[in-house]
C-alpha cells in the first residue's frame, strides 16, 4: 500500500468518524430542544450530553489534526 493511499485511506475514517459523530449530535438535538425552560438542570442527561459532545469534538479535532499533517506533507513535496 502506498504512503498515498494509507493517507486517502485514514482521511476517509476521520472524515466518517466526524460525521458519524455529528449524526449523534443531531439524534439528540430534538430531545434537546424539545425540553421544558423549567426543567431542572438534576433530571437532564448530562452524562449523554457530555458522552456525545465530547465524541463530536475528538473526532472533529483528530479530522482537523490529520487534514492539517497532509496539507504540511504536501507543502514539504511541493519544495
Amino acid at each position: 500500500m502506498s504512503e498515498d493511499t494509507s493517507a486517502l485511506l485514514a482521511l476517509k475514517h476521520a472524515w466518517s468518524g466526524a460525521v458519524s459523530a455529528s449524526d449523534a449530535v443531531r439524534e439528540l438535538a430534538p430531545a434537546v430542544l424539545a425540553l421544558d425552560d423549567a426543567t431542572p438542570v438534576q433530571d437532564l442527561d448530562l452524562e449523554a450530553y457530555h458522552r456525545v459532545a465530547m465524541a463530536q469534538s475528538i473526532a472533529v479535532l483528530a479530522l482537523r489534526g490529520l487534514v492539517e499533517q497532509l496539507q504540511r506533507r504536501r507543502q514539504g513535496s511541493d519544495q
